[in-house]
């Protein structure tokens, strides 16, 4: 929400985030999470579908003190499982290979730790993917996924305590 003090009753206090791209199948599941969040119109969150560029990744958290990503990873788990990262729990380099974007989700939070510029609680949710060919859609186990995956962020959207007040530059 542009101009928002961070006081006000209806002002989003987290942003979430969906990165990738729905083309590419399993890829897209981080927008399926938000299209399904969507439809549950969960209060004091601003939902945003992202392509997963870094630089842009940062721009779109920067003056956000809460923030959830969600994307699509490779991690020789089994397809559909999930994986949070948070805090100093950054995603190791290579966990995100499947993308679209060069410079993406997991360098885009180790180069913002490194500037000092990562939101004051931010988590990253992982969706082990299976297929990542163009044209097609989730496979059945990563869209199986996209249910649990929206019950564990509205569970933790849920028991974070309320943020300070973000500056007027958002």
């Amino acid at each position: 929400m542009q101009g928002c003090l961070g006081i006000e009753e209806n002002c989003p206090q987290t942003l979430i985030l969906g990165i990738g791209d729905p083309q590419r199948g399993d890829d897209g599941v981080g927008h399926a999470v938000i299209r399904r969040l969507e439809t549950q119109s969960p209060k004091g969150v601003e939902l945003q579908r992202h392509w997963g560029e870094g630089t842009a990744l940062m721009a779109a958290w920067k003056g956000w003190e809460r923030v959830i990503l969600v994307d699509a990873m490779v991690s020789s788990g089994t397809p559909g499982s999930l994986r949070w990262f948070e805090g100093e729990a950054l995603p190791p380099p290579g966990l995100f290979p499947y993308s679209t974007h060069r410079f993406g989700v997991a360098e885009a939070l180790r180069m913002a730790a490194v500037l000092g510029e990562l939101p004051g609680s931010w988590a990253l949710l992982g969706i082990e993917g299976e297929s990542f060919q163009a044209g097609n859609g989730l496979s059945p186990a990563v869209a199986a996924a996209v249910e649990r995956a929206c019950v564990e962020i509205l569970a933790r959207i849920s028991t974070v305590p309320r943020a300070a007040p973000r500056s007027a530059s958002r």
